[in-house]
């Protein structure tokens, strides 16, 4: 009897299995020749918009990240920026006309077309309020995925 039903628990969960383990060679054939910087980067996006707000900011810097994404993708990145640019103080917002308290920065990330078809943007986005605003600040050395800027001193 247990014989039988060991037969048939392996017959059920054969192609689940199969497909769990082809995943698994799948990501390791793709991670194995890469270092830890190019694996987080392959791994997951908020890595890839925090490295230019990192080598932008100064370790005590306060910044406010206006995101442009839906609202789950922001839950997202208040959890993964904070771990990735730690010690700074990171307030992300939906929200163009968003101000903190004592943050000379203000970095402004848009996702993709593809994301925002998913999960569309839910927040209060005003581009002509915010290119005003941003021209009073100062662009520092940024990328193509997240602009970076400074109050002026």
């Amino acid at each position: 009897m247990l014989l039988a039903l060991f037969v048939v628990w392996v017959a059920v969960a054969w192609k689940p299995l199969e497909g769990q383990f082809t995943a698994l060679e799948s990501w390791r054939q793709r991670l194995e020749q890469r270092n830890m910087e190019e694996r987080r980067a392959l791994l997951d996006t908020a890595y890839i918009v925090a490295r230019p707000v990192l080598a932008a900011t100064p370790p005590n810097a306060c910044i406010l990240f206006l995101a442009y994404t839906g609202p789950e993708h922001v839950n997202y990145y208040k959890t993964r920026l904070d771990y990735y640019l730690y010690p700074r103080r990171v307030v992300v917002q939906a929200n163009s006309g968003a101000t903190a308290e004592n943050c000379p920065y203000v970095a402004v990330f848009r996702d993709s077309p593809a994301n925002l078809r998913d999960e569309p943007f839910r927040g209060v986005w005003d581009e002509q309020q915010l290119r005003a605003r941003l021209a009073g600040m100062q662009q520092v050395p940024s990328s193509p995925d997240v602009a970076v800027y400074r109050t002026k001193p």
